[in-house]
């Protein structure tokens, strides 16, 4: 058995942060989620402690991972919450008339708090979009109950009826209500070694002790100098000519380009770019002439020291032995690929800026844009919109918008992390996943700040 905090993965999806989390040497002994393809890739990679079932319908005690209330070190989840805007605070905190019938997606974030009132976690980690920020709920009752959890019965202060309060400051009262320290934080995953610019808010609770961690001590990334930016993809120093000088980054001691979480380090790497994460990947095209529209080979080594992290090769074998899986292009029509050409790095078109002969949908209707990513800069924030269309994810070099394998390099999943076959599945669930390097800093940092004192402690 594992020897490292044990932790339970709440709405796990692919399982992005249960990979985080086992990077960061926790043993996940249970996970659950609703989309059979999540927990079908959640088990492909992790084994089959996932089970597939609606949250709302399950029972902690029943449902829910052996484990004694008390015993569990970390409930980690990210409950989606697409809109707080026209729930009131009563409603937001209340599990009364709830149905699994009603797109109550919005106050999925009480079955976390379920489970971490049964299992009196050490800490919990939940994690969520950045617009939970700007959310706010209207105070429709002055009955303080009606606003809390789970039927608990604290001393809570109470805004006036009809105020508007931040979601964010009441989901706070609840949880600090089970009896924990908790705040929020807003991070990019940019900052930890993603080579993308994805902002996520995560609140973390502790329930012995007062110090919570500040994530920023353990950026290992940053924004590159003038003289990094020239610099569009960093190449792994075996490879590089001896006489060159323009990458000092390497110069530094760092035997990785994806260092190990310190908390603060004293030297931080330019942000990993698009090029550093891509761009030994085949060529494919959508026509699947020449290129063809599907590579299952590796035609060149791992260019950048990113590429061979994702690449994950055994000890003792070969990149030229390992299969490549999910590297496939979808079909574009002339018109796509005709504006595709047209854009420089990093150049967007929202629909509407255009004229209506270069733009496939109505301004009225759709709020799409075009966007090619940058090769010298992290790439904008992958979302499971991709499923739908690629517009915003066109690949820098080539006429085409980025394959599964690309956006999962993006979002730090290894080569050898399975997702299924299905485009549209696999666009959906590496869109809605944490990146697993994100996954793993958190992990890190709360096992770092408050397992290690918890179990002092006790």
């Amino acid at each position: 058995m594992d020897s490292g905090p044990s932790a339970i993965d709440l709405f796990c999806g692919a399982g992005g942060l249960s990979e985080g989390l086992r990077r960061a040497g926790y043993d996940v002994r249970w996970a659950v989620d609703y989309d059979e393809s999540a927990v079908e890739t959640h088990r492909e990679n992790h084994g089959d402690y996932a089970i597939q079932a609606d949250i709302r319908e399950t029972d902690p005690a029943e449902d829910g991972p052996d484990i004694e209330p008390g015993n569990l070190d970390l409930v980690a989840g990210g409950p989606p919450c697409p809109s707080f805007s026209t729930i009131g605070r009563s409603k937001l905190g209340s599990l009364e008339d709830r149905s699994v019938d009603e797109d109550d997606r919005n106050v999925l974030y009480l079955d976390f708090l379920r489970y971490v009132k049964h299992f009196q976690p050490r800490a919990f980690v939940m994690e969520n979009v950045p617009g939970m920020l700007t959310d706010t709920v209207t105070v429709e009752s002055d009955t303080v109950q009606e606003s809390l959890p789970i039927g608990e019965e604290q001393e809570v202060e109470q805004s006036p009826v009809g105020e508007e309060v931040p979601v964010t400051e009441v989901i706070i009262e609840e949880m600090e209500g089970l009896g924990y320290t908790v705040d929020k934080f807003l991070v990019d995953a940019a900052d930890f070694g993603v080579p993308q610019h994805r902002e996520r808010l995560f609140f973390i609770g502790r329930q012995i002790g007062k110090a919570l961690p500040e994530l920023t001590r353990w950026y290992t990334h940053r924004e590159p100098t003038d003289r990094e930016k020239d610099q569009q993809m960093q190449i792994r120093p075996e490879l590089r000519d001896s006489t060159d000088k323009s990458q000092e980054t390497f110069k530094t001691g760092l035997s990785s380009v994806l260092p190990p979480f310190e908390p603060d380090r004293e030297y931080r790497l330019p942000y990993l770019t698009v090029a550093d994460a891509i761009m030994d990947l085949p060529p494919i095209s959508p026509d699947g002439e020449m290129p063809p529209n599907q590579a299952t080979e590796y035609t060149l080594p791992p260019v950048s020291p990113y590429q061979e992290w994702a690449r994950n090769v055994p000890d003792g074998e070969d990149w030229e032995d390992q299969p490549l899986r999910n590297h496939d292009a979808r079909w574009h029509n002339h018109l796509d690929l005709s504006i595709y050409k047209l854009l420089g790095h990093g150049v967007g078109w929202n629909i509407g800026q255009v004229s209506t002969r270069l733009q496939p949908y109505r301004d009225d209707v759709f709020s799409d844009k075009y966007k090619k990513q940058n090769p010298a800069k992290p790439a904008s924030t992958i979302l499971a919109h991709m499923r739908k269309d690629g517009h915003m994810f066109i690949h820098p070099t080539e006429a085409r918008s980025l394959s599964p394998r690309e956006a999962a390099r993006i979002q730090s999943f290894r080569d050898t992390y399975w997702v299924p076959e299905s485009r549209t599945d696999a666009y959906r669930l590496i869109g809605n996943a944490v990146p697993p390097r994100l996954g793993e800093a958190v992990g890190v940092a709360v096992r770092q700040t408050i397992l290690t004192d918890s179990h002092t402690d006790g």
